[in-house]
């Protein structure tokens, strides 16, 4: 039985791609029983987070893999458990048959410097359904009757060099991208080991975004997508089986787009095989509606983990949208922290919750302050079935202002109030509810008897660190921003 991991997030929308992805007319799969946990070595994982494209910030920026320790300095200032970062096969492979793990090893030791769990982005043969020359090794991009592409007519020149279109599952492309895995697999678990199994890296994005090859890119190629289909699934599924069967346990996962009628069909095709474990979706939107209709249709998908694997950053309710995903059951991933200043992507520096000077944006505290309430939370918010898990100001998109709500898990009943825009949650566990807001709200617990409370936080091992005890009058809690909270009840 494949084991389920949250993901957070991955994949740059390109600006010929993904700018505006309206959601498909399709009905969702069958009903079945959702899984509820994500896994990760065999506990129950949060998995909220945001992109960094260290790819960018090496290739086009010009720095260097031992300059990149400011971004993930200003991932892990965001609150964030995990960040994604793409590994390219050229990173692996620059030449045939020379294989380095320098690169991979950076990016380990950079996420456990600041305190992040790590999912890699694969970015191999397809990135938003091009293949890119700056991520593939140029013995695969020159030998074109070895590696033949779909129609050598339609390459252009873009950022990290041509842009063209590799013929999905030839045998020889599939076997050298193989190769070029299972090395990386190789030396995600020798590092582990040295390390004293951390296991920081969680997940494997396999690809990018690779429908696109198949629905977006038809008329620059000249394929149908019933003609590709079939061999970029089988393609995921073989390169995915490499993770899957390597001495390092990760999850694996393909990222869609949304912009064709069937992606929910076609997540389930892929959710089926081997090789890939689930499948989450990149809507770039924010409406409730729209997020909480697509999350719907994953949640269907037998065994599947539903998640939001990529959502702009430049979106102002972001703090919303990551809650209702929350009270789903379900993960949400932000692209991205920082966007490269280059000139190249300057029409794309909105989507970063951060300016690339560092400096926030308008939104940018209520980021993270929503991702700071999640981490405090996570252990209860992660083990938690969805029908004891509550959020407070998720109704309307921009949310209220000032607004009053009183809601139910399985045995309490939870009132909370704000006068400033606060998001707020409760989950009810046994023997206590764990409570946050992001601001100086007030939330008073029903239907229950209050024996005390304290606040705290988890850390990363699992553990409740108690921070003082906290009183309440007549059940009734005032919450200090960000502040994480246990409430000790009797039924």
């Amino acid at each position: 039985m494949k084991k389920l991991f949250y993901l957070l997030c991955s994949g740059l929308v390109m600006m010929t791609s993904c700018t505006s992805c309206e959601g498909g007319n399709e009905d969702p799969p069958a009903p079945v029983t959702p899984l509820r946990h994500l896994l990760v070595q065999d506990k129950p994982f949060l998995m909220l987070g945001a992109q960094l494209r260290t790819d960018f910030f090496l290739a086009l920026d010009g720095r260097t893999p031992e300059e990149l320790d400011p971004y993930f300095e200003l991932a892990a200032g965001m609150n964030l458990m995990v960040v994604q970062v793409p590994v390219s096969w050229r990173d692996v492979e620059p030449k045939k048959d020379q294989y380095t793990g320098s690169l991979v090893e950076k990016l380990i030791e950079l996420s456990e410097r600041h305190g992040l769990k790590l999912e890699l982005l694969w970015f191999g043969s397809y990135m938003c359904g091009y293949s890119v020359e700056g991520y593939i090794p140029d013995y695969v991009v020159n030998a074109t009757a070895t590696y033949p592409e779909l129609k050598p007519s339609a390459d252009f020149n873009g950022w990290l060099g041509k842009h063209y279109y590799l013929k999905p599952n030839t045998p020889a492309l599939v076997d050298r991208e193989k190769k070029a895995i299972a090395h990386m697999m190789t030396v995600i678990d020798n590092y582990d080991k040295a390390g004293g199994g951390k296991h920081t890296v969680i997940g494997i994005q396999v690809e990018n975004e690779p429908d696109m090859l198949a629905t977006r890119h038809n008329a620059a190629h000249g394929y149908s997508p019933e003609q590709l289909w079939p061999d970029l699934i089988d393609m995921l599924d073989q390169l995915g089986q490499v993770v899957k069967n390597s001495s390092y346990d990760c999850y694996t996962r393909v990222n869609l787009t949304t912009t064709y009628d069937n992606y929910l069909r076609k997540s389930s095709s892929i959710v089926a095989t081997k090789g890939i474990d689930y499948v989450g979706l990149d809507p770039y939107e924010n409406t409730i509606s729209g997020i909480e209709a697509k999350l719907n249709g994953l949640r269907w998908i037998d065994g599947n983990y539903a998640h939001i694997a990529e959502n702009g950053g430049e979106y102002a309710n972001n703090d919303i949208l990551m809650l209702k995903a929350v009270t789903m059951g379900c993960g949400y991933e932000i692209f991205e922290v920082v966007t490269t200043p280059h000139e190249y992507l300057v029409d794309w520096t909105l989507r970063g919750v951060y300016n690339p000077d560092f400096t926030p944006k308008p939104h940018t505290q209520q980021i993270v302050d929503a991702f700071k309430i999640f981490k405090g939370a996570w252990v209860d918010i992660a083990e938690a079935p969805v029908k004891d898990i509550v959020g407070f100001n998720i109704s309307q998109n921009d949310g209220a202002q000032t607004l009053g709500e009183k809601k139910s898990a399985s045995n309490a009943s939870i009132s909370w109030n704000t006068v400033s825009r606060g998001v707020a949650f409760a989950v009810e566990c046994s023997g206590y509810i764990t409570a946050a807001s992001t601001k100086a709200d007030n939330m008073t617990f029903g239907n229950v008897t209050v024996t005390g409370a304290e606040k705290g936080h988890y850390g990363m091992d699992r553990k409740w660190v108690a921070e003082g005890a906290v009183t309440l009058t007549d059940n009734r809690l005032t919450m200090e921003p960000g502040a994480v909270y246990r409430i000790k009840i009797q039924n």
